[in-house]
């Protein structure tokens, strides 16, 4: 397993620029299906502590990791590197373990997909990720074709906590949670400062 101290020293990761847009992870060398590559690190906060870092400029609204229904981790600096793709290379399980959905050639980006990772929520973003499949909108869960959910269920590529919220929201039980509306409006408000 990597960490975020010897990425740039690891056989399997590289940080360049892409053509794209900024930094990204790349494959040093081919990577068989199935196995793990990263695991995303960073300091966990609730959603709380996000708005205040956000409204304090500390942090993006766009850069945590949702890994519960009220916990997000601050990604540090390498972890932030992997960027989104609408047709990902990697999947997410656990909390913040990125595997190979399939194999990867050498050189190859490596992306995962953020919508994957998100609650319900209003919150989304424009995607610029160039796939034949982009969305054009990353989103929350519920923008992810059905198929597409499908076919990360089928890999193990949610994480634990995302399981359980598509079983709410399959079963027509989920609901934006109050406060993560209070988040938002928190947020909105500063903004609008």
């Amino acid at each position: 397993m990597t960490t975020s101290s010897n990425v740039n020293k690891h056989p399997l990761l590289h940080i360049r620029h892409t053509n794209q847009y900024g930094k990204g992870v790349f494959a040093g060398e081919a990577i068989k299906q199935g196995s793990v590559v990263y695991v995303l690190a960073g300091e966990r906060m609730d959603v709380f502590d996000l708005v205040a870092r956000v409204n304090s400029g500390k942090e993006r609204a766009n850069d945590p990791l949702q890994v519960g229904r009220r916990t997000y981790i601050d990604l540090d600096d390498v972890s932030r590197t992997f960027n989104h793709s609408c047709d990902p290379s990697l999947g997410i399980r656990k909390n913040s373990e990125l595997f190979a959905l399939r194999y990867i050639s050498k050189g190859e980006q490596l992306t995962f997909d953020y919508s994957a990772t998100i609650a319900p929520t209003v919150w989304k973003m424009t995607c610029k990720c160039g796939s034949q499949y982009c969305r054009k909108t990353i989103g929350d869960v519920r923008s992810v074709p059905k198929t597409q959910l499908e076919c990360y269920r089928k890999a193990g590529a949610l994480q634990t906590y995302m399981k359980a919220v598509l079983k709410l929201i399959s079963g027509g039980q989920y609901r934006i949670p109050k406060y993560e509306l209070e988040a938002l409006r928190r947020l909105k408000k500063t903004s609008e400062e």
